[in-house]
């Protein structure tokens, strides 16, 4: 089956900290190239604030994968990341073949007072 490009970005609990989201970010990566993928880029975004708490917790961890993969190796990935206590969330969306890679910096908006 031919392989086509996604994005997948990841929100990893924050108690596991930077050391657990980097080993977090590297047991991806291979749980991906199990499935016959290739990883083009890894990007860590670091511990950001969520839009609104996921299971109580206010912020997390990002992390954002661009590689190719089988359909049905995206579909083992997503069940395996499912299964993983550390992520929060995770969203997988997939790329046009003439798409530009992601920036290496992710946006920020800039930080809004609450009041």
């Amino acid at each position: 089956m031919a392989h086509r490009r996604y994005e997948t970005v990841v929100l990893i609990h924050a108690d596991q900290g930077e050391p657990g989201s980097k080993e977090l970010a590297a047991r991806i990566r291979t749980l991906i190239e199990d499935q016959g993928g290739t990883v083009s880029q890894v990007q860590e975004w670091g511990l950001r604030d969520l839009a609104y708490p996921i299971e109580k917790q206010r912020r997390a961890f990002y992390l954002l994968f661009e590689y190719r993969v089988s359909p049905a190796g995206l579909q083992e990935t997503e069940r395996n990341l499912r299964l993983m206590d550390a992520v929060l969330r995770f969203i997988s969306v997939r790329q046009a073949e003439n798409a530009p890679p992601a920036p290496l910096r992710p946006l920020r908006r800039p930080d809004r007072e609450d009041g």
